[in-house]
C-alpha cells in the first residue's frame, strides 16, 4: 500500500515526525512510503497510486490540492480544522504549562513570552504559559511577532533575522531583569539570544531562554546553547499513521472529526536557563549542581565541599530559601525526575533508579513510596 507523507525533512521536527511513521509502517510491513517535498514544483499526477497521505497542511491552497485527491488526508499541522481532515497535533496547552512549571521550579518570579500574532500554536502556548504563571500571581509580559511569510516558513526553520527584530530588541531590553522569556519555537528562543548578547544582557544570569521543538542544530549552535522542549514529533507521525490505517480499513462517517493531541516529551535542558533565579550566587550554583548530578547519590556534605560553605550555612541557606533542609530539595528533584520518567512509560524501574542516582532498586522504590505514596509502577 502506498502512503505519502508530504512534509519537509530540512527541520529537526520534520525528520522526527516521519521517524515516527517510518516506525509504524515497518510494524505493519504493508505500507510504501513515498515523500514528497511540499516546497518543490508538483503536477498533478503526484499522488497516483497513493492509498492516502499524512502531510503538514500549511494554508488553504494546500488543503484544496489534498481534499481534490479523495484520499483520506491525517493533518499533522492542524493550525485550521478542514472538513473530512484528520488532525494530529502537538498537546500545545501542554507544552506552555510545561514550560510555566520549569521556570517556577528555577525560582523564577519576573517572566515574558515571545510568540507570532495570530498563530494558532503560538497562541495557545502563551495561554497556557500565562495561566499558570497567574494563579501563582505572576504577571507576564508578551510580545507577539508579525508572520509576514507564509506559515511554511516554519517548516523550513534557520536563524536567518525575522520580521520586526528592531522592536523586539527594544522591547526586550525594556524586561525588568532577571526575567525568565518562553519563546513560541526555537527559531524565536534563537532570535532572543542573538538580540539578548547584542544588547550585552547575559544569559541565562540576566535573561533566561526556553524554546519549543529541540531543533538541535538551531539550540547548539546559539550564542548560549537553548534549553527547548521536545514536542514529541515521532509520537506525532507514529499516532497519525495508526489513525490512518484506522480509516483506511474502516472508513468513517463524514461528521468532523476530534483532533488528536500528543503530549510533549519533556525539556531538554541546555545552558540557556541551568542558572536558578536565587541569591547568593553561591546557592545558584549549588541548585544548578544538583540539577547536572541527577544520576549521582548526594548529600548535604557534597553541597558543603562544592560550595566551600559550612554545614550549617548549607542548611541554613535551603530552610531560608526553599523552606527544606537540602536532603529534603536533593530527594524532591530526584523524585519529581523519575516520576516524569516513568509517565513517559517504556523504561523500566531499574534504569529510572539508576538515572536518579540510587544504586538499588529496592532503595530507588522505598524513597518514592514515602515521597509519593503509591510504588513506582503504579499510579
Amino acid at each position: 500500500m502506498k502512503i505519502a507523507l508530504f512534509t519537509e525533512s530540512s527541520s529537526e521536527y520534520g525528520r522526527r515526525l516521519v521517524d515516527g511513521v517510518a516506525a509504524y509502517a515497518q510494524k505493519t510491513r504493508d505500507w510504501r512510503l513515498v515523500w514528497i517535498n511540499p516546497e518543490a514544483p508538483h503536477g498533478r499526477r503526484m499522488f497516483d497510486g497513493c492509498a492516502g497521505v499524512i502531510a503538514r497542511v500549511a494554508n488553504d491552497a494546500m488543503a484544496r490540492r489534498l481534499a481534490q485527491t479523495g484520499m483520506p488526508v491525517v493533518d499533522v499541522f492542524c493550525q485550521r480544522e478542514y472538513a473530512n481532515f484528520f488532525g494530529v497535533n502537538s498537546d500545545h496547552k501542554a507544552i506552555g504549562r510545561l514550560a510555566a512549571e520549569h521556570f517556577l521550579s528555577k525560582r523564577h518570579t519576573t517572566f515574558a513570552f515571545v510568540g507570532f500574532r495570530n498563530v494558532s500554536f503560538s497562541m495557545k502556548r502563551r495561554q497556557a504559559f500565562t495561566e499558570v504563571l497567574e494563579r501563582q500571581r505572576h504577571a507576564v509580559e508578551a510580545m507577539e511577532m508579525p508572520l509576514v511569510r507564509d506559515q511554511r516558513a516554519f517548516f523550513n526553520m534557520d536563524a536567518r533575522p525575522i520580521s520586526g527584530e528592531r522592536i523586539l530588541r527594544q522591547w526586550l531590553w525594556k524586561l525588568p531583569r532577571p526575567v525568565a522569556v518562553f519563546a513560541a519555537n526555537d527559531l524565536l528562543a534563537v532570535t532572543v539570544s542573538r538580540l539578548a548578547k547584542d544588547a550585552g544582557v547575559a544569559v541565562p544570569d540576566e535573561m533566561a531562554i526556553l524554546g519549543v521543538d529541540d531543533d538541535r542544530l538551531l539550540c547548539a549552535c546559539a550564542e548560549t546553547p537553548i534549553s527547548s522542549i521536545d514536542p514529541n514529533a515521532f509520537g506525532i507521525g507514529f499516532t497519525a499513521a495508526r489513525i490512518l490505517a484506522a480509516v483506511l480499513k474502516t472508513p468513517p462517517s463524514r461528521k468532523a472529526h476530534p483532533i488528536h493531541h500528543v503530549a510533549p516529551s519533556g525539556i531538554v535542558e541546555r545552558a540557556s536557563t541551568e542558572r536558578h533565579a536565587v541569591k547568593p550566587q553561591w546557592m545558584a550554583d549549588a541548585l544548578g549542581y544538583i540539577d547536572s548530578s541527577l544520576d549521582k547519590p548526594l548529600s548535604t556534605a557534597d553541597l558543603v565541599a562544592r560550595t566551600g560553605r559550612s554545614h550549617v550555612t548549607v542548611s541554613r541557606m535551603f530552610g531560608e530559601l526553599l523552606g527544606m533542609s537540602p536532603v529534603r530539595y536533593i530527594t524532591g528533584v530526584k523524585m519529581n525526575a523519575a516520576r516524569k520518567m516513568l509517565d513517559n512509560g517504556n523504561i523500566l524501574v531499574k534504569e529510572v533508579a539508576n538515572r536518579t542516582g540510587y544504586a538499588s532498586v529496592a532503595r530507588f522504590s522505598t524513597v518514592y513510596k514515602a515521597y509519593w505514596g503509591h510504588s513506582p509502577r503504579f499510579r
